[in-house]
C-alpha cells in the first residue's frame, strides 16, 4: 500500500475519526499554518491563511483510526522499532529492569513475523501475528530513474560521509535492517522501509486481523463494534476505588469525530463487568474516558460537575509528539515517469486498485521511499535525533480536509523530517463537555518548551536536504518551508505531528499524582483493578514511529497481566 492509499483510509468514513487540534496558544502564530482549517456556514471547510468572513476556526486536522484496530488500521504502517536507549530510559525512570531493551526485544520477537529476514536471524521472530516486510518499490525505482538514484546517493554522502559505489552498493545501504540487534543501529544512515504489510496480499498486517482470527478460532473473546465507552464504574475496594465495569453506548455514528456522526442519535446504554478494566482508548480518548469517570484534575472535573473519584492531575497533561516538518522542492525536471492508469479512486473503476485487490500487484503495492536517520548538533546522545521520510512526487505532507485527494506531481520532491528525542511535554487533552460523544479540546502547545533546541535540529535537517538537492545538480525552487520568511519561522509555521503520546504517562512507583498516571505495570495510581495499555502511557515519544513500539509494549502488558503483577 502506498502513501495515497493509506491517506485515503485515514480520511474517509467509516475507517477514521477526524479530530481538529490546536498547535499553539498564540492565535496569530496558529493561523500562519497553511493547513489551518475553518468551518463555513454551509458546513464545508476552508483551508488556508486568508479565511472568508464569517468562518469559524476549526484547527488542524488530526485523523485517527475509528475502526477495529484503531490507528494501526489507517496509519502508514511504518515498523521501526524504538532505539535501545528509549527502552533503557523507561527502565531507569521506573526502576523496573523488565523494560530494558534486552527484555523488550523478547516481546518484539513474540509478536512479529519478520518476512524480510531469514529464519533464525538473531533478534527477530517468525511466529507472531504481525507480518513485517520490506516492499520492493524503492529498489525498483532507483534502478529505473537516474534522477532519483542521484538524489538518494547525495543524501547518503551527506549522512554517512561517503558516496555509494554504484547501484548495487546503494541498494545495500537502502536495505539495512533498522530493527537488527546492533548497538549502532540508530547511528546516521539510510535503511530499509520496513512496514507492517503482508507481502503475500500487499495489505496491512495488524491487530484487527489478529483479533478477527482469534474470534474465528472460537476463543472466548467478545468484540463489540459500534460501541462508545462513556465511563468506568467503581466500587469501594480494599485501599480505595476499584474499577469493576465499563458503561458504554451501543449504536452507530455516536462520536462527534466520526464522519457518520448524528447529534440526535442516542445509543443503547450497556455495561460489562470484569476482574480488571483495561483502557486502550489511545492518547486522545483514554484521558477523556478517565475524566468522564471522575479520574483527573479536580478543578477540571468539578467545573463540569463530574464527581471526583480520584484527583489525578497528570491525566490529560504532558502530551507530546514528534515534530514533523515538510521540506518540499519543485525541480525543473521530473523525478519519475508517473504516467499510468491509476485514478486514485480506490474502487472498481480504478485499474490499479483492481490489480492490488485481485493479485497484490501494481503501483499501489509500494512506493519509492527513502528512509534515513541523521544526528543534529543538539542530539542528547550519540544517536540520531532526526528521521527523514523522503518521497518523489510528494507535493505537501500534513493533514487538512481533503488532503487525501491531493494529486502527485513528478516535478516535486517532499521529505518529512521527524524530530526524535522530543523535548516539549506541554500538550493537553481537556474535556469540552461531560457528554462522551463530544471530542475533547486538544492542544499540543508547540514549541512551548525547549523551542530553540527543537528548531535548531529541524533547521539543520532542512539545510542537509537542500545540500542534497544542490549537489544533485537539477535546478529547483523551494516550496516548503516558505522562502519568504526565515528558515526557522517557515518550519514553525508548517510543522505538524501524528504520533501523539504521553497524555497518561508512566512514572516511577513514588511519582506523585501530578507527575504520572500509571506505574511500570500499567496500573492507574490510586485505583484498584484499572490499567491503561496504549500510547498514552509512554513517558516520552519512543523514537520516530510509535506503531511497532506500542505493539511491543502491549505484548509486555499481556505478560504482566497474566502474571498478575
Amino acid at each position: 500500500m502506498n502513501e495515497l492509499s493509506y491517506a485515503y483510509a485515514a480520511e474517509n468514513a467509516p475507517h477514521s475519526w477526524q479530530y481538529f487540534v490546536e498547535h499553539f496558544d498564540n492565535r496569530t502564530q496558529a493561523v500562519r499554518d497553511s493547513k489551518y482549517a475553518y468551518t463555513l456556514s454551509n458546513g464545508s471547510y476552508y483551508v488556508g491563511v486568508d479565511p472568508p468572513a464569517g468562518s469559524t476556526p476549526a484547527g488542524i486536522l488530526y485523523p485517527r483510526g475509528g475502526t477495529l484496530g484503531g490507528s494501526s488500521q489507517v496509519n502508514a504502517m511504518n515498523a521501526a522499532w524504538a532505539p535501545d536507549s528509549e527502552w533503557d530510559y523507561i527502565a531507569e525512570l521506573t526502576g523496573d529492569d523488565s523494560w530494558r531493551h534486552e527484555e523488550m526485544r523478547r516481546h518484539l520477537m513474540a509478536l512479529e513475523n519478520a518476512t524480510y529476514v531469514r529464519q533464525g536471524t538473531p533478534g527477530h521472530g517468525h511466529d507472531g501475528f504481525l507480518k513485517v516486510s520490506n516492499p520492493p518499490g524503492t529498489l525498483q525505482t532507483i534502478a529505473e530513474f537516474p534522477n532519483v538514484r542521484s538524489f538518494f546517493s547525495e543524501i547518503i554522502r551527506e549522512v554517512e560521509g561517503e558516496f555509494p559505489n554504484g547501484t548495487e552498493d546503494l541498494a545495500r545501504r537502502l536495505g539495512r535492517d533498522l530493527n537488527r540487534v546492533d548497538t549502532d543501529r540508530y547511528k546516521p544512515s539510510a535503511y530499509a522501509a520496513l512496514t507492517a504489510i503482508d507481502p503475500e496480499t500487499a495489505s496491512r498486517s495488524g491487530i484487527a486481523r489478529h483479533l478477527n482470527a482469534v474470534v474465528a478460532a472460537g476463543h472466548p473473546l467478545t468484540v463489540s463494534l459500534h460501541s462508545l465507552a462513556q465511563k468506568i464504574i467503581f466500587e469501594e475496594g480494599k485501599t480505595g476505588p476499584k474499577a469493576v465495569a465499563i458503561e458504554y453506548q451501543k449504536g452507530e455514528g455516536l462520536y462527534s469525530a466520526g464522519g457518520q456522526y448524528n447529534a440526535s442519535q442516542e445509543g443503547e446504554v450497556r455495561a460489562v463487568r470484569g476482574k480488571e478494566i483495561i483502557i486502550s482508548g489511545g492518547t486522545f480518548n483514554t484521558p477523556q474516558i478517565l475524566k468522564l469517570s471522575g479520574i483527573g484534575p479536580r478543578e477540571e472535573l468539578e467545573a463540569l460537575d463530574i464527581p471526583v473519584v480520584m484527583d489525578l492531575p497528570a491525566v490529560g497533561n504532558f502530551m507530546q509528539d514528534n515534530y514533523e516538518t515538510s521540506v518540499t522542492i519543485r525541480a525543473q525536471e521530473p523525478w519519475l515517469n508517473t504516467s499510468g492508469p491509476c485514478t486514485g479512486t480506490f474502487d472498481a473503476s480504478d485499474p490499479c486498485f483492481v490489480m492490488w485487490q485481485t493479485n497484490a500487484t501494481g503501483p499501489y503495492v509500494s512506493a519509492a521511499y527513502l528512509l534515513f536517520n541523521s544526528r543534529s548538533s543538539v542530539s542528547w546522545n550519540e544517536e540520531s535525533d532526526l528521521c527523514f521520510g523522503s518521497v518523489p512526487t510528494g507535493v505537501k505532507p500534513g493533514f487538512w480536509p481533503g488532503y487525501s485527494n491531493l494529486s502527485s506531481d513528478p516535478h516535486y520532491w517532499s521529505t518529512s523530517v521527524i524530530k526524535m528525542q522530543t523535548a516539549n511535554p506541554a500538550g493537553t487533552v481537556q474535556l469540552r463537555s461531560k457528554d462522551p460523544r463530544i471530542t475533547p479540546a486538544i492542544n499540543f502547545h508547540f514549541f512551548k518548551q525547549n523551542a530553540d533546541h527543537d528548531l535548531t535540529a529541524l533547521s539543520e535537517a532542512a539545510e542537509l536536504l537542500f545540500r542534497g538537492y544542490d549537489n544533485t545538480g537539477i535546478p529547483y525552487e523551494r516550496v516548503w518551508p516558505s522562502p519568504d520568511v526565515s528558515l526557522a519561522q517557515g518550519i514553525k509555521d508548517e510543522t505538524f505531528s501524528h504520533h501523539a503520546t504521553s497524555s497518561c504517562r508512566m512514572g516511577p512507583q513514588n511519582a506523585t499524582a501530578a507527575e504520572a498516571c500509571v506505574d511500570s505495570k500499567f496500573r492507574v495510581k490510586g485505583v484498584e483493578a484499572l490499567r491503561i495499555v496504549d500510547a498514552s502511557v509512554w513517558p516520552r515519544v519512543p523514537g520516530s514511529f510509535v506503531n511497532l513500539p506500542t505493539f511491543t509494549m502491549s505484548t509486555k502488558a499481556v505478560e504482566v497481566i497474566l502474571n498478575k503483577e
